[in-house]
């Protein structure tokens, strides 16, 4: 699968993830994902997604139960698929209907923010999914083709793609991602960005729908 076909399916995971949202959560975590067959079994995921084990396990999550992936060899060998997942306790829940994030601890809420996703004008809306955080950098510059702004927290979670502050913003939620959002990322207040920062480890889940 190539990423221009990834973006086209994302609606129709999006779709199936809210339905797992309300039937409890189901959508989460396998224990006995295995990346190194996911990787060599599907190799159009592996040349996508490449072989990080988040990255791979991010797909599965995503996109590979609803195709019918296997997640292990054992599963191959039997075509037998076991969906039933963990469900999460500690994960960044990013809701783009509401705008709003809110990270959990334990399964309680600690940190609940209104935030800015993508521009959904432009075509830049943030990605739908399960993913990690798989970067934590204390301050850095994010530069694009039109833009080079300083952050002083950045928390990618997948591609160029990540939470972080933004100073420049004097509001946050309501309907400024259809005309003024980011380009892709999640915007939070910096006091709020601050927090997760220092509360999030790599490998954290995130969680978008």
């Amino acid at each position: 699968m190539n990423m221009r076909k990834v973006l086209v399916r994302s609606c129709l995971a999006a779709a199936m993830f809210i339905f797992l949202l309300g039937a409890g959560f189901k959508k989460a975590k396998a224990s006995d994902f295995d990346p190194g067959f996911y990787a060599s079994y599907y190799p159009d995921v592996a040349a996508a997604y490449g072989t990080d084990p988040n990255a791979l396990y991010s797909h599965y999550l995503t996109f590979g139960i609803n195709e019918g992936r296997f997640k292990n060899a054992q599963e191959a060998a039997t075509g037998q698929r076991d969906d039933t997942l963990d469900t999460p306790t500690t994960y960044v829940d990013v809701d783009l209907t509401n705008q709003q994030m809110i990270y959990y601890v334990d399964g309680t809420p600690v940190i609940t923010s209104s935030i800015v996703s993508g521009n959904t004008s432009n075509g830049n809306g943030t990605p739908t999914g399960v993913f990690f955080i798989n970067a934590k950098v204390p301050g850095k510059y994010l530069v694009g083709p039109t833009w080079n702004v300083w952050v002083n927290r950045w928390m990618r979670f997948t591609g160029a793609v990540g939470l972080h502050d933004a100073s420049w913003r004097s509001e946050f939620g309501g309907e400024i991602y259809k005309k003024n959002g980011s380009h892709g990322c999640v915007n939070l207040p910096s006091d709020v960005a601050n927090s997760l920062y220092d509360m999030v480890n790599i490998g954290t889940m995130v969680i978008v729908h």
